[in-house]
Order: C-alpha cells, then sequence, then structure tokens
C-alpha cells in the first residue's frame, strides 16, 4: 500500500522543493520506490519556445530518475506569474479544478511505495477558486487527500511561531501532521539555530531533520544521517 504525505511550508521559499527531492532520492537510495509531483506550479518561466517550465515538478521528476516520463504525470497546471495559485489563475484566466489534482496524484500513487504531495506556500494559501465564489487553500485540498502532512521551515529568527501557527492550525482542522523538517536556507548562522529544534520539541512537534545550508548539493548517502528519522516515518517504521 502506497505510503502518501503532503509536503507544506511555514511560508513559501522555505525550500518545500529542495527538502522533497532530498527526502526522495534518500527514500530510492534506501531501496523504496518514491517520487513526488506538484499538481499546481505557479511561477513558471518561459522557455525559448513559449512553454511554460515548472521548475519544482522538473526537479521532482530528475530526483526520482524519471525523466523518460512525460512531464503531465507530475504536474497538472502551470502557471506563470510567481502569486498564490488561485490569483495566478483568476489572472491568466485558468480555472484549476482540484478533481484532476486529485486524480494525478491517485494515478502517481499507483505506481510508486511513497509519495510525496509538495504544495505551494503556506497552509492557508488559495488554491483554486475565485475571489467571487470564495477561494480553496492548500489545507482544503490536504483534506481531500486524507493523509498525513510534513513541514518545511527555515531555520531562522521567527521559526518557531511560524511553526506553531501552521501545527496549530493542522490541528484545528483535524489534519494530521507527521513533523517538522528544518531547512537552513542562510550561509550566516545565528544564535536561534541552535534551540529551534529544542523549542520546538517542547512544544510537542516532533523536528525529524535539521538540514545544513547547501543540503541540495549533497548526494544521497551524505543526506542519510540527517533524514533517517524522516525515511523511516515516511516509510511507517519511525525510531524507538
Amino acid at each position: 500500500m502506497t505510503q502518501m504525505f503532503f509536503v507544506t511550508g511555514t511560508d513559501t521559499g522555505v525550500g518545500k522543493t529542495a527538502v522533497t527531492c532530498a527526502l526522495v532520492r534518500t527514500l530510492i537510495q534506501s531501496g523504496c520506490r518514491a517520487r513526488a509531483v506538484k499538481p499546481i506550479e505557479s511561477g513558471c518561466a518561459l522557455d525559448a519556445a513559449g512553454e511554460l517550465q515548472p521548475a519544482d515538478a522538473l526537479a521532482h521528476r530528475q530526483a526520482a530518475g524519471l525523466e523518460h516520463l512525460p512531464l503531465e504525470r507530475f504536474i497538472r497546471y502551470r502557471l506563470a506569474e510567481p502569486l498564490a495559485p488561485a490569483v495566478a489563475a483568476e489572472r491568466a484566466g485558468v480555472r484549476i479544478e482540484l478533481e484532476a489534482c486529485l486524480e494525478l496524484v491517485q494515478a502517481a500513487a499507483a505506481e510508486t511505495d511513497v509519495l510525496l504531495v509538495e504544495g505551494a506556500g503556506g497552509l492557508l494559501v488559495p488554491l483554486a477558486g475565485t475571489a467571487g465564489e470564495g477561494y480553496q487553500t492548500v489545507a482544503d485540498f490536504i483534506a481531500r487527500l486524507g493523509c498525513p502532512t510534513l513541514v518545511v521551515a527555515r531555520a531562522r529568527l521567527g521559526t518557531l511561531n511560524h511553526v506553531l501557527l501552521t501545527w496549530n492550525e493542522l490541528h484545528r482542522r483535524g489534519l494530521p501532521c507527521v513533523g517538522v523538517i528544518l531547512n537552513d536556507t542562510d550561509a550566516e548562522a545565528g544564535p536561534e539555530r541552535e534551540d529551534n529544534a529544542r523549542v520546538l520539541r517542547a512544544f510537542g512537534v516532533p523536528v525529524l531533520a535539521e538540514l545544513p545550508y547547501g543540503m541540495t548539493h549533497l548526494e544521497p548517502y551524505q543526506l542519510e544521517p540527517y533524514l533517517s528519522d524522516a525515511r523511516r516515518y515516511l516509510t511507517g517504521n519511525p525510531p524507538p
């Protein structure tokens, strides 16, 4: 049976795609069939042929070693403007149908052991709908999927507040969360980094990994010491 998890962030630019790809590569190295999808991606750049190129979905396909598969197996909607997906879609005259996104996820889940579904921005980002009819958020989509969530956060000042707000909203909505991965997005270390994980655990938040700056350049065997606990959770074998 496929293990499926939704990867959300405490904000945009926290490294969801880098962490997702690192997890996929590490899971594959451990012997699992693993892949990731991103049903909706905004901020896609135009290539020379005038086609929108979804950098995150392309990274997911490469991390899984599935470059031979059509990109449509990893993404359903590509949007040009770097805005919340629902807003970018409104401005582009595109209607996002969450049913189509669910079909993409279900098809991918049938072909793998562990599937990671990457969201856009944070938990309450408008994902579909319009201002007139009402928006559906990332959290609404997670509820439709019915899978646990994995939260990615920056290892910076402000992390405690951002993580706890996200954690509390997940629990308020009855959405299970396996834990948090702290991702170092800045080369300059601050004193808060020594205490973020300790304080979050004191609030009852499981911190599954603390990833170093520049981890996107590490090979799977180098990432394993950082991601071993997260890998065990994602494969249904949590550490004692």
